[in-house]
């Protein structure tokens, strides 16, 4: 079997936005929502999210359904003739093979007959709901929302339920992991620092500015601790604008561009091109970890509602 090249085309499509879309980058568009299977109904996840979107958009595939020939073939599908599969990846942790155990695997496994457990990348092939026969698109599929006071209420909600610190103020969006020693503007330790809404463009603008600064807040050990990785500055905030873009889609937010992007447009750049395709496939984990964090908040705090 070929060699996979998912992981390369992952980082050649995130460079190729960098480049074409510069300061009007967003990451990315997810039009009409997060893509997801057609038939388990979850979201796929970290840089598969950015694949399948980066080949809706490419197609101009207004879907964000997919599923396996075997999955459309089961319930009387077909693939129209002619159509080309999207690979996407996945972990499966399996017992090591015994014959490549280095010395100390091997005395340990002698010991216990317990295999150790290695993390195998697997590939498997999707296609999108415009690739298959009869297929009614407009009734399956999954939008991003028309914005309704309703609408921004829910989000609203929403945000409340992260228990996130925010305070909005005449300055600029950032977050605040620890307030400095010299704290001339009396800022908080762990805390959102917004602009009044009234002060943005259109409510898409603040909602969008948000959720990258609500990223930001997810870093800390007890949220994500992605704090560990010790990122470059450059990396978290690409971290920040990958992981707001996946919860924009989950919430039903059209992702703006922010002004900030012509600042941090040459060390993205000079940061994708230069790590390698695992490195940038990274970046897109940490986001994943980011949105994990919110889905799950979010469930806990309407479970505990309901009870």
């Amino acid at each position: 079997m070929p060699k996979s090249t998912l992981v390369k085309d992952i980082k050649a499509e995130l460079l190729e936005q960098l480049k074409t879309k510069g300061m009007d980058f967003t990451m990315p568009w997810f039009r009409c929502g997060l893509p997801q299977n057609a038939f388990s109904k979850k979201y796929y996840r970290g840089g598969n999210l950015q694949h399948l979107d980066f080949v809706q958009r490419h197609n101009k595939w207004n879907c964000n359904q997919w599923g396996t020939f075997k999955q459309w073939s089961s319930k009387g599908h077909k693939i129209k003739k002619g159509s080309k599969g999207t690979q996407v990846y996945f972990w499966e942790l399996k017992d090591k093979d015994e014959a490549y155990l280095n010395e100390k695997e091997r005395a340990i496994f002698l010991a216990t007959k317990k295999l150790p457990k290695v993390l195998l990348q697997k590939f498997f092939i999707v296609f999108n709901g415009y690739q298959i026969e009869n297929y009614d698109i407009k009734k399956n599929l999954s939008h991003v929302k028309k914005m309704s006071e309703e609408a921004y209420q829910q989000i609203d909600a929403s945000i409340e339920k992260t228990q996130a610190n925010i305070i909005h103020h005449e300055g600029d969006a950032f977050y605040v992991k620890h307030a400095p020693f010299l704290n001339f503007e009396n800022l908080q330790d762990d805390t959102i620092y917004m602009p009044h809404k009234e002060n943005f463009f259109t409510d898409q603008d603040y909602y969008s500015t948000l959720l990258h600064e609500l990223t930001h807040w997810s870093m800390t050990k007890e949220r994500t601790n992605r704090v560990e990785k010790k990122l470059s500055y450059a990396e978290e905030e690409l971290v920040a604008e990958i992981g707001s873009a996946f919860l924009c889609a989950y919430l039903g937010v059209e992702k703006k561009p922010r002004p900030c992007h012509a600042k941090y447009l040459n060390s993205w750049l000079q940061e994708v091109e230069t790590k390698s395709e695992r490195d940038v496939l990274k970046y897109f984990t940490l986001a994943q970890q980011s949105l994990d964090f919110f889905m799950k908040t979010f469930e806990e705090e309407e479970t505990k509602e309901v009870a």
